[in-house]
């Protein structure tokens, strides 16, 4: 039940790689649309789930980034004393395996095959807390699945934040996918991504932890879906995403004109 000691330190350790291979291949993009700079990003300092090269870059973002980002931010500012542990640990996450959502969504959501299933569905994560040396690594892939819209919502509501989501986050997420189309010429689309971390499993962590939940958009483009290989999507992409997660490999440099595995 208790973690490693130095599971909780924010390090960009990892076990078995080191931090070099990391610092030069980039997880993660600049926020904004159609750049691909991944060093020296920044959080947004409201609500720190997106990640920008510069501030021209952040300024240009702001009319796609403005709903989710008035969401995140009443999150941390409804919390009395600091940003809860289990949310700043999924924060961390979300940013290392940011580039492995995006593959997951295309995956999942078969968009290779027929690109308005973007329109009908998203990805569903369930994880579980474990000790790691590294921050954006302190969880495990309980459950991941493709569910339609519906099937969400109905969860959602069972946990009592539908009612938010449906007239906050997913008009938001809407206006902000219409934008993106617009601005990209159709190239451009958002999936999206509901992950519920929970306090619970072997590695719980002692003391009074409550779930934490956080919806993402992944940007998604066309060439990225059209040059990802065929067998991609032949082979279980749930147990990949789960591996890839447990053994802390996220995707790196999933951009258009290019795309590596670990």
């Amino acid at each position: 039940m208790t973690p490693h000691p130095k599971a909780q330190e924010a390090s960009d350790k990892t076990d078995g790689t080191g931090p070099q291979e990391y610092e030069e291949a980039a997880t993660r993009f600049c926020s904004r649309d159609n750049c691909f700079n991944y060093k020296d990003l920044k959080e947004c300092a409201q609500c720190k789930s997106v990640r920008y090269c510069s501030k021209e870059c952040q300024r240009n973002d702001w009319k796609l980034h403005k709903p989710t980002c008035a969401y995140n931010a009443q999150q941390f500012a409804a919390v009395e004393g600091g940003e809860p542990l289990l949310q700043r640990n999924l924060r961390h996450w979300v940013a290392r395996f940011y580039s492995t959502l995006v593959s997951a969504a295309i995956r999942g959501l078969d968009l290779r095959f027929d690109w308005d299933r973007i329109n009908q569905g998203g990805i569903i994560i369930g994880l579980e807390p474990r000790p790691h040396l590294n921050v954006g690594s302190r969880w495990r892939v309980g459950m991941v699945a493709a569910r339609p819209n519906e099937s969400i919502f109905e969860m959602l509501d069972k946990v009592g934040m539908m009612e938010r989501y449906r007239d906050e986050v997913f008009p938001g997420h809407e206006e902000a996918r219409k934008r993106l189309r617009e601005s990209s010429g159709g190239r451009s689309d958002y999936a999206y991504v509901v992950i519920l971390a929970s306090n619970c499993g072997p590695d719980a962590l002692e003391g009074d932890h409550p779930p934490t939940y956080r919806f993402t958009p992944v940007d998604v483009h066309r060439e990225m879906v059209n040059r990802m290989p065929v067998e991609f999507f032949t082979v279980n992409w749930r147990e990949d995403f789960t591996e890839q997660v447990e053994e802390d490999r996220p995707t790196k440099h999933l951009a258009p004109g290019s795309l590596t595995r670990s």
